[in-house]
Parts: structure tokens; sequence; C-alpha cells
């Protein structure tokens, strides 16, 4: 973080007519093309005023527990967890997709508890994006996922872009 931080630094402080140069840089070294899973926790206001914060910390933890492994067992990187949302990235969109269906199927199959069981929304996008491993991802891939997982997407749904479906679709031609 600190090599962007600085580069940020550079940007800011660099004239208007050499910023290309410099912007240049910063996607040089950090730019990848991935796709972009966002995951959201569902009824977290509703959660922590019925049950309170302590208990529903469990529930991300329980949430986090879950997940990790999926993401890593898919060929992700994990992002971050912040709150009660994941964000993680993957090379191919097939990988999101199959990381996103194996999440709803952990969350739906979850063995009988004393727990109420955990639901997830996600959206997904494919693109370019900034990455600083291990700490966030910037860029219109990263908004849209976000969007679709946090505000659009209803409880156990999964929802993708249109340039991720056309994406695919590329990719998957039938012959």
């Amino acid at each position: 973080m600190n090599s962007f931080s600085a580069l940020l630094d550079t940007l800011i402080a660099t004239p208007k007519e050499r910023r290309p140069a410099i912007e240049q840089l910063i996607k040089d070294t950090f730019e990848h093309k991935k796709a972009v899973l966002a995951l959201d926790m569902s009824g977290f206001t509703l959660t922590v005023r019925r049950n309170g914060i302590l208990f529903y910390l469990c529930q991300v933890r329980r949430m986090q527990k879950l997940t990790l492994p999926i993401v890593m067992s898919h060929g992700g990187e994990l992002v971050k967890h912040e709150a009660d949302n994941l964000l993680a990235v993957f090379n191919s969109p097939e990988q999101a997709v199959k990381a996103a269906v194996a999440m709803m199927q952990v969350a739906a199959n979850q063995p009988p508890s004393d727990l109420p069981p955990i639901a997830f929304s996600i959206g997904i996008d494919y693109g370019e994006l900034l990455l600083l491993d291990h700490i966030d991802c910037f860029g219109d891939p990263v908004n849209l996922a976000y969007k679709l997982g946090e505000d659009i997407a209803r409880t156990n749904e999964i929802l993708v872009t249109e340039k991720f479906t056309i994406f695919l679709a590329r990719t998957f031609v039938i012959n």
C-alpha cells in the first residue's frame, strides 16, 4: 500500500502535462483483468437489533470461515473482509461463478444448529481494476459487483453484470 500511496502522492504533485506517465506507471504496476466477487450477508440491521452486535459478529465470523476455503479452492484471492462483506478476485469469470455457486450451496446446506443459518447475496463483474494485494481493489468492476451484491441482489441470489454475461457467452461458444 505504501508504494501505491506514494505513487498517488506523486501523481497529485506532478504537473498536468507529466501526469500520463505516472498514471501509466500506476496501471503497469497495479492494473489487472480479474473477475470480482462481492458477497454481502443478508439481514444485518434486523439481526443486530434483534440479537445484538456480538451475536452478529459471530455470524460474520462464521461467514468468513465458510467462504474463505471456497475462494481459495476455486483459485481466487481474498482481497478483504469488511463488516459483513467479502471481496475476492479471480483470474477467470468461470472461477468466480463456480465459487459463488459453491458459497450458496454451503449456505443452503449448513448443519442443524441453534444458530440461525447464514444467508448471502453476491454480485460479480469482470474487467480491469487496480489490485493492491490483500488490501483493496478499485475500479468499475469492483463498484458494479458491490452494487449488485449489496443493493440489488436479494437473499440467496447471485447477480452478474451484462458485460460479464457477454464475456461468458463469448468464452463458451458451443459449436
